[in-house]
């Protein structure tokens, strides 16, 4: 299934979700219902945003983004997770002003809707679990995955509350998931900003990279070495190569060697190469 026809179809689950926390909220007087369902569709949004995100990043490239949109869906990803940010702040602060006034819970109800809620937002979450190494993806498999552990949270809550007529557990188990958002969140913050500041992508090692080219046949060493993220999951790479003689006379066929040592080995598809005889003169090792 393509990550449009998933990020659509998770979009509807979610904000069916919503109204039904919504009309379920309203009928019981539950106000705790009620915020949910606001935070879920913050949570449609989010998904909307992603999908904004993946449409743009299709654009083929034009003569004023010659790399494409590509960058596009880090932006997203940047965006949904200074969302989840803020989402986390709010429940941290709704768990404190319930810890200094309780109040009546329902725990029944609240056992009944979170259920639900393990189904919706698990079965999207489990969606996207493949799609995770695409950063704008992470971002929403992250929101899903965090609002099932939520739901799960919220049906032990309930059941403590139903045993115990205690509501504490409540906001307790709401703070300790909303630790767990704020640390997956800053995770991708920092993934996308890296990216953003053309930083070297994720796993790779410049090193072993240039070590691999130099043992080509016909090259003596590499330099000015350059190594980003075109967008998620696209490195691009740049570099002069010092040659011997005979490979600047098979220059041809010495590039189309390094690439697809480049393609095979460090699954690089995208390489600028220069070469020649002499290092250049501004050479980066």
């Amino acid at each position: 299934m393509e990550l449009n026809q998933k990020l659509k179809i998770g979009m509807v689950a979610n904000t069916t979700y919503a109204i039904l926390e919504i009309v379920i909220g309203l009928a019981s007087g539950s106000l705790a219902l009620v915020s949910d369902a606001a935070h879920n569709l913050t949570d449609s949004l989010s998904i909307l945003i992603a999908f904004i995100g993946q449409k743009i990043a299709q654009r083929p490239a034009t003569e004023e983004h010659t790399f494409g949109y590509g960058k596009a869906t880090i932006l997203t990803a940047l965006v949904n997770s200074l969302i989840l940010i803020a989402i986390a702040g709010f429940i941290f602060y709704e768990a404190y002003q319930k810890i200094l006034n309780p109040s009546p819970v329902k725990g029944g109800i609240i056992m009944l809707v979170a259920g639900v809620g393990i189904l919706v937002n698990g079965g999207v979450a489990a969606m996207f679990i493949k799609d995770r190494k695409n950063l704008n993806m992470k971002g929403v498999f992250l929101n899903m995955a965090f609002d099932t552990l939520v739901s799960v949270g919220a049906v032990f809550a309930g059941l403590i509350i139903l045993l115990t007529g205690k509501t504490l557990a409540d906001p307790i188990i709401s703070m300790a998931i909303g630790a767990m958002l704020v640390y997956g969140s800053v995770q991708i913050v920092n993934q996308a900003i890296h990216i953003l500041l053309e930083g070297i992508p994720e796993n790779f090692k410049p090193k072993e990279i240039v070590a691999a080219m130099g043992a080509v046949p016909n090259v003596i060493s590499v330099d000015n070495f350059h190594l980003w993220s075109i967008a998620s999951q696209k490195p691009a790479l740049s570099c002069h190569l010092v040659v011997t003689p005979a490979g600047l006379n098979d220059h041809i066929q010495l590039v189309e060697n390094v690439k697809k040592m480049l393609s095979e080995k460090f699954q690089i598809e995208h390489s600028t190469i220069e070469i020649g005889l002499t290092p250049t003169p501004d050479h980066e090792h």
